[in-house]
């Protein structure tokens, strides 16, 4: 019986020790496949997670999950507890879903203090998509935002030497004044709206040059002005190098009495969340029909304001505008984003029918 009694005892042995290994095994590859970057299928846009004070590592855990920054709850606290040196830190985190788990948690271990927030606008949205872009990062609150930067009474607490001198209207908002850039703020308490629209002025204010002031100024045009071009060139222009021609052409339809008509001025005025440049022709808009100031199709002259915060080629573009006759532009629609310029309205009407544009 001995003999059977050890073997039975030697197989149990061996069994538990199988299984032993078959548990590392799978917990091996259960961190190092599930606890792969969550792949979430929305925005990868960085987003600010809190950690409040006295919340356990399975709420926190639990919050992770729920905001599609991690897959598994479960699996992110055996991760942590592997790293036993690691304590998260109650406070605001810049993270992003689909992260490292071991950066992830590297950065929830770190004072907060020492993280500072980082967001990037792109040339040529509105405030509206601003605001909207920002509040899905957690960085400032959509409303708050709107406040300030789309409201008469908002844009006033911000009114500085330079936006005097630009000749802002004070009965508008800051569209097209908020210069889209990678920026990065120091977190603070709340809604950083403020911090952020304080940032993206200053920059505006130090990119707009002494040197492109002083020729704004001789051309007889102001900075405001100036603006309103640079955010109609900028949502017309897509080949950087014609940027300089199509400026040229709002000047040159401006002084001599012609309207703009710029469809990105139409589609400021019909837009509505969450399409803010919808296509005119799938609405079936025709542009001569909107009456609204914005729409350079029935107004003369400049709308009242920029459509969108124009960035630094657009903006340079508009200052210095190349010597041209050029009176009109259409779409070549081959796919390169460029434009076939004309000086007379016939050459423009077969511009329009080779290129297949209305």
């Amino acid at each position: 019986m001995s003999v059977i009694g050890n073997i039975v005892r030697i197989a149990l042995a061996i069994g538990m020790a199988g299984l032993v290994i078959a548990a590392g095994i799978f917990i091996f590859f259960a961190l190092s496949q599930t606890l792969k970057p969550a792949e979430a299928e929305g925005d990868k846009q960085p987003v600010v997670f809190t950690i409040e004070p006295g919340e356990t590592v399975r709420e926190i855990a639990d919050k992770l999950e729920a905001a599609r920054i991690i897959d598994s709850s479960l699996l992110f606290q055996a991760k942590l507890k592997l790293r036993s040196g690691d304590t998260l830190k109650a406070g605001r985190f810049q993270v992003t879903p689909g992260m490292d788990t071991d950066e992830l948690i590297t950065i929830l271990s770190t004072p907060p203090v020492e993280i500072g927030l980082k967001f990037t606008i792109i040339e040529g949205q509105r405030v509206e998509e601003v605001a909207e872009k920002l509040n899905a990062q957690n960085i400032v609150s959509q409303t708050r935002f709107l406040e300030l930067a789309q409201t008469p009474e908002g844009a006033a607490t911000f009114q500085d030497d330079f936006l005097v001198e630009a000749g802002r209207p004070l009965d508008q908002g800051l569209e097209g004044y908020l210069f889209p850039d990678t920026y990065e703020i120091k977190q603070g308490e709340g809604d950083n709206s403020e911090a952020v629209i304080n940032l993206m002025l200053q920059t505006l204010r130090d990119k707009f040059t002494p040197e492109m002031r002083t020729v704004v100024a001789e051309n007889g045009r102001n900075i405001h002005q100036t603006m309103t071009i640079a955010s109609i060139v900028q949502r017309e222009g897509v080949v950087k190098e014609e940027l300089p021609l199509i400026a040229a052409v709002f000047w040159n339809r401006l002084d001599q009495g012609i309207a703009l008509g710029a469809d990105p001025t139409t589609q400021y005025a019909v837009a509505e969340s969450p399409d803010w440049w919808p296509n005119l022709d799938n609405l079936g808009i025709v542009p001569n029909t909107v009456d609204d100031p914005y729409n350079t199709y029935v107004v003369a002259g400049l709308p009242p304001g920029p459509i969108c915060s124009p960035g630094f080629d657009a903006i340079e573009a508009s200052v210095f505008p190349v010597e041209t006759e050029y009176l009109y532009f259409v779409a070549k629609n081959d796919g390169t984003g460029a434009h076939a310029f004309a000086t007379t309205l016939d050459e423009h009407e077969r511009n329009r029918i080779i290129y297949g544009n209305r």
